[in-house]
């Protein structure tokens, strides 16, 4: 038997006309989105063709103990929705109930439920760390001030001088050694 696949955003997953929120005028759903979990209700509408689509956020606390009143929430807002789409979701809600306790159980952390980190309480941990960096740059590389580049500078200056003075020296040397080679050359051509 082929499954077929429902690609609908809002949908239950696999194709089935009585679940399909295209062909129905009264639909609803949980879905996921990175801030939440959601309750979707479509109803007709005279302004939009396909219908109006309500998101209404589902606030499941960590505890995981109002699973009642998010099924009474959703038996509320999808009064007039056929009942075969109303026990599908019911069950749906269930199962993410079901689901988030079988994680909390084993110690594993539910994503969905953890609290967002407000951004304030980011912003100076960011601070104190770039300070952290200055101050650390500050020690490996000290800015030099210009007596210290003097100082160095007159270090360097009688290196150099030396080294001028010992070029010389061997400019007078080298001189002396082609004499002893040019003797020898005459000794050899005497012999």
């Amino acid at each position: 038997m082929n499954r077929v696949i429902c690609r609908h955003i809002f949908g239950y997953g696999e194709c089935d006309l009585d679940l399909c929120p295209i062909a129905n005028t009264y639909f609803a759903n949980v879905i996921f989105q990175n801030d939440g979990i959601y309750l979707v209700v479509k109803k007709p509408s005279e302004n939009y063709v396909a219908g109006e689509w309500e998101k209404i956020k589902l606030e499941i606390t960590p505890e995981l103990d109002n699973e009642e009143s998010i099924l009474q929430l959703a038996s509320e807002k999808t009064e007039d929705v056929p009942e075969k789409i109303r026990q599908a979701l019911q069950e749906r809600i269930r199962r993410i109930f079901a689901r988030m306790r079988f994680l909390k159980e084993r110690g594993k952390p539910i994503g969905i439920l953890a609290p967002p980190t407000p951004a304030e309480e980011i912003a100076p941990e960011a601070e104190a760390l770039e300070e952290t960096l200055r101050e650390e740059l500050e020690k490996i590389e000290p800015e030099e001030t210009e007596e210290e580049l003097e100082k160095e500078l007159e270090k360097i200056q009688p290196e150099e001088e030396e080294q001028t003075t010992l070029e010389e020296e061997l400019e007078k040397i080298e001189p002396e050694e082609e004499d002893v080679s040019e003797l020898e050359k005459e000794l050899e051509k005497i012999e």
